[in-house]
């Protein structure tokens, strides 16, 4: 079964809503239901993750440490209220 976007879950959940059918395709129906659950779970928030390693710079190593996305691990330049590339809700309130 093909990828089905958040639009088609809406769609396919609503058309299953309004018809009291019972041979409904289960397995639409369970790929609608994950893919809308997948889309809000990026609205709940999560702490960015710290990330420590070695920098190499002309007066020799110094370890350095910088914040990303717990989801994808983007480092995002900039305090964001979602990661700026998988969108994950991102929250900075006890940095």
């Amino acid at each position: 079964m093909p990828e089905m976007t958040i639009e088609a879950a809406m769609i396919e959940l609503n058309r299953l809503k309004t018809e009291e059918r019972m041979d409904i395709d289960r397995e639409r129906m369970t790929a609608a239901i994950r893919k809308l659950i997948d889309a809000a779970q990026f609205r709940i928030k999560r702490e960015p993750i710290k990330k420590e390693c070695e920098v190499k710079t002309t007066f020799g190593m110094i370890e350095s440490a910088y914040m990303c996305c717990p989801n994808c691990e983007c480092v995002p330049y900039g305090v964001y209220s979602f990661c700026p590339h998988c969108g994950q809700a991102l929250d900075w309130s006890s940095l």
